[in-house]
């Protein structure tokens, strides 16, 4: 066997591991924000979180040191989900179907995180250590969407009725909130939410009246 196939093979072992790792980690994510869900905050144990991923507790401290840990991991995974939401010029130049795509991935965002939001708020108000993030998923993404609104009223492409922050302030706390409320919603529920969000949107942005494509 040649040098080069049994350094290909090595990187190979080596992907695989790294990929199961990965997977792992978001598996035991996804049970603790499901356990997290379902029993809230103090009601949730480690015991509870390993039961529900089908993992020994030897193999969620491979991972995490404590329940406190866990959460800080999802409320980091919140936060980042909520910014790849607003991600500027992924539908080209047109404003408007710049506007559609972050609302709708902002509203999902809201939607998969669920219960989760109120507690990282409440959680962030007496665990220093997680105020930090509790305030960057707040405010991160309506400071980023006021920006996207000013640059689109510089370069004349909307008119919005007051300034970028209160416009962007009305839109993302609207827009979390009802997406909540409608965790449940069957799809097509969901998409006529989504298509009058984008017509109140595209008011408030002084964007005309021409509603955002179907579906």
């Amino acid at each position: 066997m040649s040098m080069g196939a049994v350094t290909s093979s090595a990187w190979s072992v080596r992907a695989a591991r790294e990929r199961s790792h990965t997977d792992r980690h978001r598996d035991l994510l996804d049970a603790a924000a499901r356990v997290f869900a379902a029993r809230g905050y103090a009601e949730t144990t480690v015991a509870a979180i390993t039961a529900e991923a089908g993992v020994a507790r030897a193999t969620l401290y491979v991972y995490f040191a404590s329940k406190e840990e866990i959460f800080h991991a999802l409320a980091a995974r919140v936060r980042d989900d909520f910014l790849a939401a607003q991600e500027p010029g992924l539908v080209g130049d047109d404003p408007r179907k710049t506007l559609r795509a972050t609302m709708d991935a902002f509203a999902a965002a809201a939607r998969d995180a669920g219960p989760l939001l109120r507690m990282i708020e409440e959680r962030g108000a007496i665990e220093p250590a997680l105020a930090g993030l509790a305030t960057e998923i707040a405010e991160r993404p309506i400071r980023r969407f006021a920006r996207w609104i000013e640059r689109q009223r510089q370069a004349a492409t909307v008119a919005p009725v007051a300034e970028p922050r209160v416009v962007a302030e009305t839109i993302g706390y609207a827009l979390a909130s009802g997406a909540l409320q409608r965790r449940n919603a069957n799809p097509a529920a969901w998409e006529e939410y989504l298509r009058n969000m984008r017509t109140v949107a595209e008011t408030l942005l002084g964007m005309g009246s021409t509603a955002a494509p179907r579906s």
